[in-house]
């Protein structure tokens, strides 16, 4: 009985040592694997990371593209109004007062169109009176010229005095003067009644009207504006970083509410440099032919300035360091692997590719991913991503 209890505990005390056993090899081999996938992991952190890389001195891994010739195709937008390509200022240049102003703003008119009409009377009754004086004095120099003739003669045959001939010398001259300020006045009142009515220069619309029936007039008085609006202009207002896309002669397609679906065809005419200290827009000027005067002043509508670059070097602009400093550059992964700073010299940036007007070469790598934390004459390799779409 003794030897069947000392036997049943013997073997409760060896069973368990077998599942002891085991458990060191599970936990053995669960260290392996962690082991391996943390080893696994710093490798694919070293050869993924330029920051892990480095730590440890190893190739940085970049990724690259090649320096590529391509068309860049650049859409600039902006909102804005229509504005009348010139104005003229009409001004009057006699005192009068106004009889009528058959226009007012808004309205088209064509050269030759009446737009003051001033009252004449008085101009027309000194118009009358002046030439009745030219004719009076006229006839006074004709008799004094006459006389002095008379005493002359007189005089060099003894029979008259040279104090008769100085006399009558006189009376000519102060005639003469008489005659001449008489003149002056017939020219001054000629001069005025062609001024009387204020007729349109141009082909235009009236911008602003300054005066009214009744009211009267003085020389150099501002009293209408016109605006040339056979071409107009339409201030587009634009962001500024595209201050350096926008350049006089690119070409441009507007839309107006006013005329859904119609597309009108322009030119940049010129560009204001100043930049909205609110808005940060600057004001680019698109000249459009208007024949029909169908676009007035304050019309508002967008423009779409298009610009583009034929054959010209372009790389991802995420390859651009300090792309809006003067130090622009890249990084070039040079034949040896080795990354060496390039500064380059940029031009338009469309749809995440800059145009690169120096400092690159066709077919040279540069890097897009990884340029962070590189330095010059780094080791690097290139990761798979860089052979995709070549």
């Amino acid at each position: 009985m003794k030897d069947s209890l000392q036997v049943s505990t013997r073997r409760q005390e060896i069973a368990p040592a077998p599942r002891k056993r085991s458990h060191w090899i599970v936990f053995l081999v669960v260290c392996f694997l962690l082991g391996l996938l943390v080893f696994k992991t710093v490798l694919h952190m070293i050869g993924t990371d330029t920051k892990q890389a480095h730590r440890v001195h190893a190739a940085s891994p970049v990724e690259t593209v090649p320096v590529r010739r391509q068309t860049l195709e650049e859409v600039i937008g902006g909102s804005g109004t229509v504005e009348q390509f010139n104005a003229v200022l009409l001004t009057t240049q006699i005192n009068a007062r106004v009889l009528e102003v058959p226009v007012k703003i808004g309205d088209i008119v064509k050269k030759g169109d009446l737009l003051v009409r001033l009252d004449d009377r008085l101009i027309r009754a000194t118009l009358d009176m002046s030439r009745k004086l030219v004719e009076t004095n006229n006839v006074k120099v004709r008799d004094l010229t006459r006389q002095l003739d008379r005493y002359t003669a007189l005089e060099k045959k003894n029979m008259g005095t040279p104090l008769d001939v100085e006399k009558s010398e006189i009376t000519l001259a102060e005639a003469r003067e008489a005659l001449a300020k008489a003149t002056l006045s017939l020219r001054q009142a000629e001069i005025e009644l062609e001024h009387v009515e204020i007729r349109s220069t141009i082909d235009g619309i009236v911008l602003e009207r300054l005066i009214n029936p009744d009211e009267f007039t003085k020389p150099d008085q501002v009293v209408m504006k016109l605006g040339i609006i056979n071409t107009v202009l339409m201030a587009a207002k634009v962001t500024e970083e595209k201050i350096h896309s926008v350049q006089s002669g690119l070409s441009a397609e507007i839309t107006f509410l006013a005329f859904p679906g119609e597309t009108f065809q322009g030119k940049v005419f010129k560009i204001d440099p100043n930049i909205d200290p609110v808005t940060r827009a600057f004001t680019s000027y698109v000249e459009i032919n208007n024949p029909g005067f169908r676009l007035k002043p304050g019309l508002s509508g967008f423009a779409r300035i298009y610009r583009t670059a034929k054959d010209v070097l372009a790389v991802p602009s995420v390859a651009v360091i300090n792309p809006s400093g003067d130090q622009a550059s890249v990084f070039v992964v040079n034949g040896d692997g080795r990354a060496n700073l390039r500064k380059v010299r940029l031009g338009i940036v469309v749809n995440a590719m800059t145009e690169v007007t120096g400092g690159l070469k066709e077919g040279e790598k540069v890097v897009t991913v990884g340029q962070l934390y590189l330095k010059e004459n780094d080791k690097t390799h290139s990761t798979s991503k860089s052979n995709i779409g070549k």
